[in-house]
């Protein structure tokens, strides 16, 4: 899943996380963020590899995307 950048308004902390990635990694985030793959999960990955992102963070985003009609179907 290519993007230029990510759909919606990401706010700075997703949006900077994926600035500093690859393309390939840009490609395995945007499935995850965008798909199914729980919040918590998510959050604590990006953790590993030195990139801070709350659960949190990740739901609001998923959420804004849902009342703008866009992708993303669950909330975590």
């Amino acid at each position: 899943m290519r993007l230029a950048e990510l759909p919606g308004e990401p706010g700075p902390t997703l949006h900077d996380i994926y600035a500093a990635m690859t393309e390939a990694e840009q490609d395995a985030f945007a499935s995850h963020l965008l798909g199914e793959s729980s919040a918590d999960w998510l959050s604590a990955t990006l953790r590993r590899f030195g990139h801070d992102v709350s659960a949190t963070t990740i739901r609001t985003y998923r959420r804004a995307l849902r009342q703008e009609g866009g992708s993303g179907e669950r909330a975590a």
